[in-house]
């Protein structure tokens, strides 16, 4: 989906210094030492009057040297909604009762450039290649075709990053999540013996889930096509696998959220596995979803001529 698209798109030395200074005070107030300094030469020291300091940093790989240089993505507007009322019905206290509506209560991503901790996604070549190639179609105005901008389910990743509520439902046999945007729909299972792998691969993957403990964990893999994580285009091989780990947390606030923590495991374009975290708040308000029309969104020629979009290069 385009970057201009609104909030639809959316619907990351001195110490050193101070050290050397507390040393040369302390050095004043006693004996001045015979010697050279530690550092400076001499016995003891390195060779050439070199001082001692941090090592440098070894050369960043060349995979994310080439993401590094990527323009920064756009920051996405947030879609308006008013907090739950005080009074509004709270979700079951079954943790592994996931029932009812969420809506995404953290700032948007247009483009993932970091894990839940802080360390950067460890792209190996072929998958920097990938994202610099859609970064730069969008950057030059000539973005290609991805599954969001036809109208197709983008996957459980980029399908709960959109800034839309979700419902979800629920049996013994099954979890279903049920989205505004696209009326997407992701179905978890979870007795596969009921539910027998389907003759012909989904968009959003085949998805089996698990309970540990109150969280529910779910593989989803074997998609249709390769994925877009994101509007930038973050990559997902079409024999990647999401692993997600769902939790419903209430800290007896009157504020109750899912968190999902999802783990990207694709060899094709990344050097190990990573994870990326999500929290989505209680909305009973946002039950009764609004209208929604994808292809006047994405831009259906007969609306606005502005509806060109570009086939993807395979290289």
């Amino acid at each position: 989906m385009r970057a201009e698209i609104s909030w639809r798109h959316g619907l990351k030395g001195l110490a050193l210094a101070g050290a050397a200074a507390l040393a040369l005070g302390a050095g004043a107030a006693g004996a001045q030492p015979s010697g050279p300094p530690p550092g400076a030469g001499g016995p003891g020291g390195p060779p050439g009057g070199q001082a001692f300091g941090p090592p440098p940093e070894p050369p960043m790989p060349p995979a994310e040297n080439l993401v590094a240089e990527l323009p920064a993505p756009t920051v996405p507007r947030m879609r308006p909604v008013p907090a739950p009322a005080a009074d509004s019905p709270m979700p079951a206290a079954d943790p592994r009762d996931l029932r009812g509506t969420w809506f995404h209560n953290q700032r948007l991503e247009f483009r993932m450039q970091r894990d839940m901790y802080g360390v950067s996604v460890p792209y190996n070549m072929d998958g920097a290649k990938v994202l610099a190639r859609r970064v730069t179609s969008l950057k030059e105005g000539k973005p290609y075709i991805n599954a969001s901008a036809i109208c197709r389910p983008p996957g459980p990743q980029w399908q709960r990053d959109l800034n839309f509520p979700f419902q979800i439902f629920q049996s013994k046999d099954w979890i279903q999540f049920v989205f505004e945007e696209y009326h997407g729909r992701w179905h978890v299972i979870l007795n596969p013996a009921k539910a027998p792998r389907p003759a012909q691969k989904d968009y959003m993957g085949y998805s089996v889930g698990h309970w540990d403990g109150g969280t529910l964990v779910v593989e989803s893999k074997n998609f249709k096509q390769a994925l877009w994580l994101d509007v930038d285009g973050t990559p997902l091989s079409a024999n990647g696998k999401l692993i997600q780990r769902i939790r419903k947390v209430d800290n007896g606030d009157h504020n109750p959220y899912l968190e999902i923590i999802t783990t990207i495991d694709d060899p094709t374009y990344y050097t190990r596995p990573w994870s990326v975290v999500r929290t989505f708040g209680w909305h009973p308000g946002l039950t009764v979803f609004n209208e929604y029309n994808c292809e006047e969104q994405i831009g259906d020629p007969s609306v606005s001529a502005d509806a060109g979009l570009l086939p993807e290069p395979q290289r």
